[in-house]
């Protein structure tokens, strides 16, 4: 992996990386092939330059290998030039090994590497694993911390001794993503992973992008908001971070069990191919699914 490749990643990183829900058939028994291509047309259209296909909202631990390699392969096919695509790879190490080396072959221009799934994880560990798949040199990497670290304090032994990209930050302590940018290597990029209601919060700590669900549905939410974190308007960042609150709310009741089928019920409402969820999640009741459409019905069509 060359200097370029990793600088081009890292320049990549700044801005609004959406991870794009996986349609699945009407029995769930298989990923929606034209589906998945129409909406990743819809957000490049919408003016997406970084996609995580495979991530959290892709219903990453509901795919298996083969249907992992199909989603990556339409969303690079269908993104080209136009977007850069970096699906998230994880489970065990191995896997994650297999997933990393599919992903360059794939034409992908990194990788997103997911939270291990540990039973007794321990710091040294889980920098072990992150070490170990930014050390194999194939694609750049970005550090996804959220569960499965016992704690922060494996964050500068990893940035400090391997050559990681940049780390997606979804934990919601503000204070300890602040202290973690000062104290990291200058060239590693930060992204706030919790989506509107923080990326204001996080920008002003030091993450210079952050990731987004709703996008999905409305990139031109998210993109505005981008816009104006990078042109110093945190007024409007605010006002925009509003407007998406009631969403984002509603996707974290039941410990977050609404995350991504929310997000589905909004891409349908909205034309796109969004569909049910995989067990062990499950779709919205009813009156919640009422709720995401009235918003997005709500939701402006531009951004001013």
């Amino acid at each position: 992996m060359t200097g370029t490749a990793i600088d081009r990643f890292r320049e990549a990183l700044h801005g609004v990386g959406i991870t794009p829900a996986t349609p699945f058939t009407d029995d769930l028994s298989a990923v929606d092939h034209d589906g998945l291509r129409r909406n990743i047309e819809f957000l490049i259209d919408g003016g997406a330059t970084l996609l995580y296909p495979c991530g959290n909202t892709g219903e990453f631990p509901a795919l298996s290998l083969d249907e992992w390699t199909d989603v990556v392969r339409i969303t690079v096919e269908v993104a080209g030039d136009r977007a850069t695509v970096a699906p998230g790879v994880g489970h065990g190490f191995g896997v994650a090994l297999e997933q990393l080396h599919r992903a360059a072959d794939l034409g992908a221009r990194g990788v997103l590497a997911m939270p291990p799934n540990l039973v007794y994880p321990a710091d040294e560990g889980v920098v072990a694993y992150y070490g170990a798949l930014t050390d194999a040199d194939v694609l750049p990497v970005v550090v996804y911390r959220k569960g499965g670290w016992p704690t922060n304090a494996g964050l500068p032994r990893l940035l400090g001794g391997h050559q990681v990209a940049g780390v997606k930050y979804g934990e919601q302590d503000v204070s300890a993503l602040a202290g973690m940018v000062a104290g990291s290597p200058p060239d590693v990029v930060w992204t706030a992973g919790t989506a509107e209601r923080y990326a204001p919060y996080f920008w002003e700590a030091g993450a210079i992008g952050f990731t987004s669900g709703l996008a999905n549905a409305a990139p031109h939410i998210a993109l505005g908001m981008y816009e104006a974190l990078a042109g110093g308007d945190m007024a409007r960042a605010l006002e925009i971070r509003d407007l998406a609150v009631p969403f984002e709310n509603l996707r974290a009741r039941y410990a977050s069990a609404n995350n991504v089928p929310a997000v589905k019920v909004a891409m349908d409402a909205v034309g796109l191919a969004g569909g049910g969820v995989r067990p062990p999640m499950r779709d919205l009741a009813p009156a919640e699914a009422d709720e995401v459409r009235a918003m997005v019905h709500g939701w402006p069509k531009e951004m001013s």
